[in-house]
């Protein structure tokens, strides 16, 4: 395979991923419910009034680490951290640092590394109901031939957190939805040089309303816990995507999901994706505090 297509089909490698990133880091980023004091994590200050229901209802515990890893045609492997702002009364604020690996089976190469900081505000304050998740991002991914940095801004309205909802069979929650925008520069590895860019104006995410199932216990990562299935349609857009002088008209995407959120650890340890007669499955691999070795 000549180096100008390499080239071409690893680019578009990293603008799915960094595209995806992006538009799905609304859907993980209020669902991190508090981690119950099992294990000790780093002493923290006391929160303010301003955000202390953040703390007790949207957020996981600060300077936690929590690692997902992904199989399937797009194997991931995501790391993830919440640093607390300071928030007013009426929301949450919060900066979420992921570092990933991804890569398309297909491509046989090297993954994709991207590094991605994220300024989270959300408003309402009123967990489990419909709220508003705003998240502005800087990205910066890598791969062998090529570069990419820039922003992307995301918007999602809709249920976004388990924790506190009403989680007994057959009770029905709210879904989501989920608008973002990506403009990044490509540059050259090697030499830096600036070489095009990548644009996807109109990615999207929408979420149907989910189905709570029945209580079961099931082997994790983190072991065997008794967690709960719930299970919803997923579409998903990147939309036009312009790729240098390359317009690429994406074909949108419809997913059966089931995540398994699990009390004890209030979170979701596992989550099943079903698309195209194929499943991907994410685990949550470990939950600890920055600095700790897996």
């Amino acid at each position: 395979m000549g180096k100008k297509v390499c080239v071409k089909r690893e680019l578009a490698a990293i603008g799915i991923a960094a595209v995806l990133s992006a538009t799905q880091v609304v859907v993980w980023a209020a669902s991190d419910a508090p981690i119950p004091p099992e294990r000790p994590l780093p002493a923290a200050a006391p929160p303010s009034a301003g955000n202390a229901n953040c703390w007790e209802t949207l957020w996981s515990r600060p300077n936690a680490k929590v690692r997902m890893e992904a199989d399937g045609a797009m194997p991931m492997s995501i790391t993830t951290v919440q640093e607390l702002l300071e928030s007013p009364p009426a929301g949450c604020q919060a900066i979420i640092n992921i570092h990933s690996k991804s890569a398309l089976a297909a491509l046989m190469g090297p993954p994709v590394i991207a590094d991605q900081r994220d300024l989270v505000s959300i408003s309402p304050l009123a967990a489990p109901s419909a709220v508003r998740v705003e998240i502005h991002s800087e990205i910066n991914a890598r791969a062998r031939y090529a570069r990419l940095y820039g922003t992307s801004t995301s918007i999602g309205e809709g249920v976004v957190n388990y924790a506190g909802a009403d989680l007994r069979e057959g009770a029905i929650l709210g879904g989501e939805t989920v608008s973002s925008s990506v403009k990044l520069k490509i540059y050259a590895r090697g030499t830096d040089d600036e070489v095009g860019e990548l644009r996807a104006a109109h990615a999207t995410i929408t979420i149907s309303s989910r189905h709570v199932g029945r209580h079961r216990v099931i082997d994790t990562a983190l072991g065997r816990k008794d967690c709960i299935p719930i299970t919803y349609e997923k579409h998903s857009s990147l939309g036009p995507t312009q790729l240098v002088d390359t317009l690429i008209m994406t074909t949108p995407s419809v997913m059966q999901i089931t995540d398994w959120y699990c009390p004890s650890e209030r979170f979701v340890l596992r989550t099943e994706v079903r698309e195209q007669g194929k499943v991907q499955r994410i685990d949550t691999t470990a939950i600890m505090p920055v600095g700790e070795a897996p």
